[in-house]
């Protein structure tokens, strides 16, 4: 399996909400693309602890699994996508030499 996963900036962490057994939390995630997205990201049973670490305005990397499903109601048919959240890591960007230090690059002897 791939791993999936997706950065930016933390925008809003949602307070854990239980039904019956059931848990869950909300991460919105401000991509760092050229076009940034707004994404959501849900966290749910034991995964929901994995938010308590980080606070909006946060860079990571949240590496997820997709689930779909088909529902109907009243002879209409809806899908949806969720992305599940099961892991959250710091996310620094790759810099290159030329980002560090733009004048070396153009000083090599060769």
């Amino acid at each position: 399996m791939n791993k999936m996963s997706i950065s930016g900036k933390i925008k809003r962490i949602t307070e854990v909400e239980q039904k019956g057994e059931f848990r869950f939390r909300k991460l919105i995630l401000t991509t760092n693309d050229k076009y940034p997205q707004v994404v959501q990201i849900d966290f749910t049973q034991q995964n929901t602890n994995l938010l308590d670490a980080w606070k909006v305005g946060d860079n990571v990397e949240v590496f997820y699994n997709i689930s779909g499903r088909e529902y109907e109601r009243d002879g209409r048919i809806f899908y949806f996508t969720t992305l599940r959240g099961w892991s959250v890591r710091q996310y620094k960007d790759e810099v290159t030499t030329k980002d560090q230090a733009p004048d070396r690059e153009d000083d090599l002897p060769f």
